[in-house]
């Protein structure tokens, strides 16, 4: 039997506890997965044995079963106005060791003409959100899902992914606090449920993703990928495991031929919450990492997360992408991620 359940039987046994179940089904709804665990906590503490020990502690919720949908109890179709936290949506303030004056490209044509005054110090944000465009009730009536049942596929949706990266020189005066880069990355990803609602195997992404900055001659930067990611969950840690095939542009389209030499062909995504509602977010890539830690949602930060950021190596972001520093950056993050 699983905990929910205990909690359930729990509440309606034990005397003067007639509205725990009621408020099991409240939890259950809570979209924010801090806001759910609160609410499982406090209904545990309330549905205490007549000995004053915890019927049974409140369940671990799955974040890849959240943050994917999937799942029976999410069946239902969503609008394209149900948004849906991605990556991290971050604003930082960011140190690095070496800032990247003079960016290059092997590329004809792409080597700054002069070394930029750039402050070792600056301003940093994420903003990363999907929204689900084709739903698993839609893709059940096409006969999509039923027929994928036989390889162990239960759900199927279609979803819209995009995440906006700027780098900003808010300290730096002397060159008017310019913009140093931005960062545009649509995605469409179709994602397959594999129905487990215990540990292992939880899903796979097959994505279409574009990556540029937006600027024109030498600072251009760009490239599009297919991938495919494998989900697993063990207890409060995540994994996604992923590969991509970078599509080839021509010779003189290509703004950085030699972009997986530093990016690689994949990454990895490693995920911890512990109980009290602080995550730890392990980013692993060919010649980078980075790792990010938050608290739980802070009434008094405005619901936002206090955020700390330590990253090393290369591509941070796509105009660093051949170029190698570290960086330190303490700020807020919002939502789930």
């Amino acid at each position: 039997m699983n905990r929910r359940a205990l909690i359930l039987l729990g509440a309606m046994l034990l005397p003067g506890t007639s509205g725990a179940a009621e408020g099991l089904a409240r939890c259950a709804k809570l979209e924010n997965v801090d806001e759910r665990i609160a609410c499982y906590d406090e209904l545990a503490r309330a549905t205490e044995a007549p000995s004053g020990g915890p019927i049974e502690a409140s369940p671990t919720p799955s974040h890849l079963s959240e943050a994917w949908k999937l799942g029976a109890k999410h069946g239902d179709a969503r609008r394209l106005t149900d948004i849906l936290g991605y990556r991290p949506t971050y604003i930082i303030t960011r140190w690095t060791s070496d800032p990247n004056e003079q960016p290059g490209s092997p590329a004809p044509g792409h080597d700054a003409p002069a070394p930029q005054d750039l402050d070792s110090n600056e301003i940093k944000f994420q903003i990363s959100f999907k929204v689900e465009l084709v739903s698993r009730r839609a893709f059940d009536q096409l006969g999509v899902t039923p027929l994928l049942g036989h390889i162990g596929i239960d759900s199927v949706r279609l979803w819209f992914a995009y995440t906006h990266l700027v780098n900003w020189q808010m300290y730096n005066t002397e060159a008017s606090r310019p913009f140093r880069e931005t960062n545009y990355e649509p995605e469409a990803i179709l994602s397959f449920g594999t129905g487990n609602e215990g540990d292992g195997f939880k899903l796979v992404n097959l994505g279409l993703v574009h990556q540029s900055n937006g600027q024109t001659e030498a600072r251009s930067r760009g490239w599009n990928r297919v991938y495919a990611q494998g989900g697993w969950e063990w207890n409060r840690v995540s994994v996604l495991a992923r590969v991509w095939y970078r599509l080839p542009d021509s010779a003189e389209d290509d703004d950085n031929p030699d972009v997986t030499d530093y990016l690689g062909n994949g990454d990895l995504v490693v995920r911890h919450q512990t109980a009290g509602g602080y995550v730890s977010s392990l980013l692993v890539r060919r010649r980078f990492v980075q790792l990010d830690w938050a608290t739980p949602l802070l009434v008094a930060l405005g619901a936002a997360r206090l955020h700390v950021q330590v990253s090393s190596g290369y591509g941070e972001t796509l105009i660093d992408y051949n170029h190698k520093q570290t960086t330190i950056g303490v700020g807020v993050s919002f939502g789930n991620w």
